[in-house]
Order: structure tokens, then C-alpha cells, then sequence
């Protein structure tokens, strides 16, 4: 037993000594200490070289592809803008005739004589006019002694009439209805027979 408490005594008695060199933490300057840049295996650092030189070429390429977006804009829009001048032009051209002939109408209410050759250069202008536009695709819509159709016509008033037959019938037109190429241009007005 002395043995073992010999050993106890010696085991309480020694002491390690740690000569490992630490640094002071409060002795360090944090202003001189530098991150490293993490550090990677050679090939995943060339896969990041070429993501990085992949996006630079995708942002030039999106660059040119917007650029040539906004010259293609302009010039779409300058084309429009022409096209629709040429028409403005080819629709005005054939109404200037039109106009022509009532200026030398009323020139010749001066020289006319009677009210009647007045009358037939109105209406040869009249016929004119409503050439000119079945030229460019407006037409007349027919509603006088039709059945009323709310889609061509409004109706701006009744007319009270006896016979049933009449009843829902375009009595009367007050103002002409169009159409352009088949679309409404503008509703004609019109008064419907009521029994």
C-alpha cells in the first residue's frame, strides 16, 4: 500500500508545463490583419475564370441586342409614320376634285341664270363626292323603308302610324349611316314607324 500512495503523492505533485507560444488577443492590430482570399482547387478556379468571361460576353451580346432593338424601333416607327403621310396624301388627293367643282359652282352662281343649272352642278358634285368615297370603300347604308336595325341606325325619334305593317319600319332618315369596308363609319339616324 505505501507503494501506491507513494505514486498518489508523486501523481499530485506533478505539473505540466505548456511552452506552446500563444498570442496576446488584446496585443494584435486589427487595422494590420488582411483576409485571404479564399483559396480553391485549380480547376474550380477555372470554371470561375470562365462563368466570369461567360457573363462578360452575355452582357456585351445583351448590349448589341438592345442597341439594335432601339435602331429597329426607330426605324419601324419613321416607316409607320410615312406610310401613314402616303396615306393621308392617296385619301386627300381625289376629295381636292371634288372641291374644285364646287369652287367653279360657285363661280358660276354669278354668271347662272337660274337656279336649276345651279341645281344640276350640285348634284353632279354630290355624285362625284359619293364616288370618291365608294372609291376608298365607304358606303351607304340603306335603312329607309327597312326594318329598324339597332345595329346601323339610331333611333332619334317614333312616328305614330296606322297601318301594322309599318310597325319597327324606318319612316324616315335623318341623317345617312356609313360604313367602311364592312365596319360601322357612323350610325344613321333615323325616325321608326309605331303603330
Amino acid at each position: 500500500m505505501e507503494k501506491q500512495e507513494l505514486h498518489e503523492a508523486k501523481a499530485s505533485q506533478f505539473h505540466v508545463v505548456d511552452k506552446r507560444k500563444f498570442v496576446n488577443a488584446d496585443a494584435v492590430d486589427t487595422k494590420s490583419v488582411q483576409e485571404e482570399a479564399p483559396r480553391y482547387p485549380s480547376y474550380v478556379e477555372e470554371l470561375i475564370a470562365k462563368v466570369k468571361e461567360t457573363e462578360r460576353r452575355f452582357e456585351e451580346k445583351k448590349n448589341q441586342i438592345d442597341e439594335e432593338i432601339g435602331r429597329v424601333r426607330v426605324r419601324l416607327e419613321t416607316d409607320f409614320e410615312q406610310r401613314i403621310e402616303a396615306e393621308c396624301r392617296k385619301l386627300t388627293l381625289p376629295f381636292l376634285e371634288v372641291l374644285d367643282n364646287l369652287e367653279r359652282a360657285l363661280a358660276a352662281t354669278v354668271k347662272c341664270a337660274s337656279v336649276e343649272q345651279l341645281r344640276e352642278g350640285v348634284e353632279m358634285n354630290a355624285h362625284l363626292f359619293r364616288a370618291k368615297l365608294r372609291s376608298i370603300g365607304v358606303e351607304a347604308i340603306p335603312t329607309l323603308g327597312q326594318p329598324f336595325d339597332p345595329n346601323l341606325a339610331q333611333a332619334v325619334g317614333m312616328v305614330q302610324v296606322g297601318d301594322a305593317s309599318k310597325d319597327g319600319i324606318v319612316i324616315e332618315e335623318l341623317q345617312t349611316g356609313y360604313t367602311m369596308r364592312g365596319q360601322l363609319l357612323r350610325p344613321a339616324q333615323v325616325r321608326v314607324g309605331q303603330a
